[in-house]
Parts: C-alpha cells; sequence; structure tokens
C-alpha cells in the first residue's frame, strides 16, 4: 500500500473589525516546507497534531507554507493572496490524497468577510468535490455556511483557555485517515445561535463546563463522532455572526440531530450567565500595594491584542505611575515611533517620550522620562505552554524604559504576551516583578499560572466586552444588542 500524502497548511490570525491598523506581512511568522514541519513536530500545536497523527499512520505531510500572526486588524488581502496562491500551487502540483488545515477561523481581510471559506473553495476548485478535507479552528472561530459546505469535518478547540491546540490538529487529521480507510462518512448536524459569549465562558468552569461534558459524554458513547461548539470572536461585524454547534457523525442519525439542537437551546438559555464581571484595576493595584505572595498578572481586557487591539492603551500605564508604591511591574506597549528613538539614543541614555494612546482612545498620550535599560532589533519565544507549548515566535524590535520601579516595554509591533518568556525575550523576568500586565483577557492565565495569580481586569477599550460601544452594522441581530426571536434549528449544510 502507498504511503498517504496529506496537504497542510494556510494561515492563522484572528481578526478585530474595528482595529483600523491592518495586519501586514511583517506581523506573520511565516514557515514553508521542512522549515515549518520541523518548527512544529512536538509541539502543543494544530500543525504539531496534525503531525503526530499523520506519522502515527505513516502518512506524509506536505505544508507549501504557515502564515501565523497575533490577533489584529484585518489582514491585507495582499498577505492572503500570497499565502493562497502558494498552498493552490502547492495543490495543482501535488499528488494529495486528502487535506487537513490547521487555521483559525477568525480572520478577515478588507474585501472578504470568510478568507478562510475562501481559501478552502479555492483548494477544492483545483482537486474536485471527492478529496478528503478536515479543518481545525480556534473555539473563537467564525464559522460560515461556505465553510461547513466545502470541508468534510470542522473540529474546534475544546477548551477556553486553549490548551488542546494539539488535540484538534490530531481529531481533523484522524478524521481525514478514517475518511481514507472508509471508516468515516461523515454527515454533520448543525445549529446556528445568534448570540455572543462574553468573558465569562471558560471551558473549565459552568455553564460551558456543562455544555462540554455532554458533548464529550456524546463522542465517547459513539452517539456522535465529533462535536464542537463554537463562541465566535466577539469583535466581528459580518455576516451570520454568532455560535454554532457542529456535531458530526456516520449518515444522518436523528438521536444526533437532537444533541444539537439541546446543546443550542442550553447555550441560548444561558446566554445571560455568559456575560462575565471582573474586578476593577484599582482594586487590584490596591492589593499590590499592599503585598502579595506571588505576582499579580493582569489581563488589560479592554486592550487584547489576544482579541484583536492595537495595544497601545495608556489605561493600565497611567494608574501604573500614578502609583509610586506599587512594588516592580511591568507593562507592554505598542509604540514603533518610540523604539526608533530609544535605538537613536542608545541603551543607559535618559530620554523623554509620549508614548501610546494612537489608536486605543480611551486614554491620551502619555510624556514619561525614564533610562533606556535594554534594546533589541529582534528577539525569539519559545512558548512554555502549557498552550502551545514549545511553540517558537520572532519579535520585532523593542526597547525597556525604566521609570522609577516601573518597567515599559516599547515595541514596534503588538503582541499579547500569551507567555512568560515574551517578558524573558526583552530582559524582563515576570517571577520577580510584583505587577505584570499581559495584553490578553483570560488566555494568558493557562501559562502564567505558575508565575503568579492571573487575574482579568475591567479596563475599557476596543476589546472590552462591552459590545453596545461598538459600532456594529452588518452582524446584527445577536444577543445581547439584540433579543432575536430563536428557536434551535437544524441547518441542514455540510457535504453531501
Amino acid at each position: 500500500m502507498s504511503r498517504k500524502r496529506i496537504l497542510a497548511g494556510g494561515i492563522a490570525q484572528e481578526s478585530h473589525s474595528f482595529n483600523p491598523v491592518l495586519t501586514n506581512r511583517a506581523r506573520f511568522n511565516i514557515r514553508s516546507g521542512a522549515a515549518a514541519i520541523a518548527s512544529a513536530r512536538g509541539t502543543n500545536s494544530l500543525l504539531g497534531g496534525i503531525l503526530d497523527a499523520a506519522e502515527r499512520a505513516g502518512a506524509e505531510v506536505v505544508v507549501p507554507t504557515l502564515f501565523r500572526a497575533q490577533s489584529g486588524g484585518p489582514v491585507e488581502d495582499a498577505v492572503f493572496a500570497e499565502m493562497r496562491d502558494m498552498m493552490c500551487d502547492a495543490a495543482k502540483r501535488g499528488d494529495f490524497d486528502a487535506i487537513v488545515l490547521p487555521l483559525h477561523g477568525g480572520m478577515l481581510t478588507p474585501t472578504l468577510h470568510d478568507p478562510e471559506g475562501a481559501l478552502m473553495a479555492s483548494l477544492r476548485a483545483i482537486t474536485g468535490p471527492d478529496l478528503p478535507m478536515t479543518v481545525a479552528f480556534d473555539l473563537h472561530a467564525h464559522v460560515t455556511p461556505q465553510i461547513l459546505e466545502t470541508c468534510d469535518l470542522l473540529a474546534g478547540y475544546l477548551t477556553n483557555p486553549h490548551g488542546d491546540q494539539g488535540d484538534t490538529g490530531r481529531r481533523a487529521c484522524r478524521a481525514v485517515l478514517d475518511i481514507l480507510d472508509g471508516r468515516l462518512r461523515p454527515v454533520l448536524s448543525a445549529v446556528h445561535v445568534p448570540m455572543l459569549t462574553l468573558g465569562h465562558d471558560r471551558t473549565d468552569e459552568e455553564p460551558l463546563m456543562g455544555l462540554h461534558a455532554r458533548a464529550r459524554a456524546a463522542v465517547e458513547s459513539g452517539l456522535a463522532y465529533d462535536v464542537s461548539i463554537f463562541n465566535a470572536q466577539q469583535f466581528l461585524d459580518v455576516p451570520g455572526l454568532g455560535n454554532w454547534v457542529l456535531a458530526y457523525g456516520n449518515g444522518p442519525d436523528a438521536k444526533r440531530d437532537a444533541l444539537a439542537l439541546e446543546l443550542a437551546q442550553a447555550l441560548w438559555d444561558q446566554r445571560r450567565a455568559l456575560i462575565g464581571t471582573y474586578p476593577s484595576l484599582e482594586e487590584c493595584l490596591d492589593r499590590a500595594e499592599r503585598g502579595t505572595e506571588r505576582p499579580l498578572i493582569l489581563g488589560d481586557q479592554g486592550d487584547r491584542v489576544a482579541g484583536g487591539g492595537p495595544g497601545d492603551s495608556t489605561y493600565v500605564l497611567r494608574a501604573l505611575l500614578a502609583r509610586p508604591g506599587l512594588p516592580p511591574s511591568v507593562v507592554p506597549l505598542t509604540e514603533p515611533e518610540a523604539v526608533q528613538a530609544c535605538h537613536k539614543a542608545g541603551k543607559g541614555a535618559r530620554v523623554t517620550l509620549e508614548v501610546g494612546g494612537r489608536y486605543s482612545t480611551v486614554a491620551p498620550p502619555v510624556t514619561v522620562t525614564g533610562e533606556i535599560l535594554g534594546l533589541g532589533t529582534e528577539a525569539q519565544v519559545t512558548y512554555d505552554g502549557p498552550a502551545d507549548a514549545g511553540y517558537t515566535a520572532k519579535l520585532g524590535a523593542y526597547a525597556v524604559l525604566g521609570v522609577g520601579k516601573l518597567r515599559i516595554l516599547l515595541t514596534d509591533q503588538p503582541y499579547s504576551y500569551l507567555d512568560p518568556d515574551y517578558f524573558r525575550a526583552m530582559g524582563v523576568d515576570p517571577a520577580e516583578m510584583g505587577v505584570v500586565v499581559t495584553r490578553s483577557g483570560y488566555h494568558f492565565t493557562l501559562n502564567f499560572a505558575a508565575t503568579g495569580e492571573c487575574i482579568t481586569v475591567d479596563t475599557p477599550g476596543m476589546t472590552s466586552y462591552r459590545v453596545q460601544e461598538l459600532p456594529f452594522t452588518v452582524a446584527r441581530p445577536f444577543f445581547p444588542l439584540d433579543e432575536p426571536d430563536f428557536k434551535p434549528a437544524l441547518a441542514r449544510l455540510g457535504r453531501p
């Protein structure tokens, strides 16, 4: 029997419709061919999981390219086109048995509200309707009918914060291998729910924990082959925004249909409970001033680069500067002009800079005076994990500015700081700080759990869960901005 060949790769980025800063090519870590495979093998990433499942089955994986970037504004059309053409050229040249795509599912470009669906459709036009294609998505993907009608199976993360990237890649790859071996002829039971989850949507807490337990039991009992519950990225102004329940199995099954309908109804019934509340920044800083046994790791909810924000809000910075009694603290800020000024002045120089507040308008720019403690033109981050453990990413130019006991990390690109190694890569050990600010809501909590006490803080801004403050037009109606008349109904989608 000949060795099966699987085409993998693509693009992964989560977009924010209201962030005016387009995500350009420089924001992406781009790896192709053997380099992409070597960097992913053994990591807790989607591609790492795909490689693991394929190699266990004796299959070969070919990766023409994989573009991966932090969340941000929509991706430039030219960047998407470059990746799409590389994937399509490989599909035309190669003799592939199947396709497995490690994507995100929440990306936009200025002209496309469903670029992942467009990529899949382009590949399907080359391969024809019969080649098996499965896809792995983030739990916060924007699922569309085009996606469901183009791929044979869509697998989503089952954890939030996300710790099962590798397992999700394995699920997608095992599904395509089962299709090739005739063990799976997937039929989809799908239900769309016109609502957003807003902060109280961890899968290790109720109410989502119970829903995922029901889905897992259905898979373990054989009622379904795979079940995913998608809670959409909350800042996409796109048609059909909302949650999805997907249950796949072999052939039509009324019991599996009933499962999808029940899970969707349960989501809707819990819609108000899925809106979270958070402590104020002031009360967290009060605690820090009194002294804590471990560092306080704060998630700046209002300017989450992990949620697509620009990372230049000065709201937290201002509060830190106003409290000289705080222990040593560190806060990151996207500020390319300040980085250039620091590099020009040199390490050890004392400078006065105006920073932040260019795109995040909830707080104005701040003038700071301090000593340049560190400089670099690039750095490498290797994730401690468990989320994306072993994944490596390159940082661009940066400067570390010391203002008393405060360290301000100035970077020429926005970063989410989901892992402690972001700070260490720029010469700051978060374990030695009293307060550490991340540009994340709660995804940072997995990788920082060993470092300190993780707290999501109620801060204003572009990525705050106060969605009523954002100018949604295309995506409506959806809860909580609206109260649609909802009754769960099967959307008969998926491959024929």
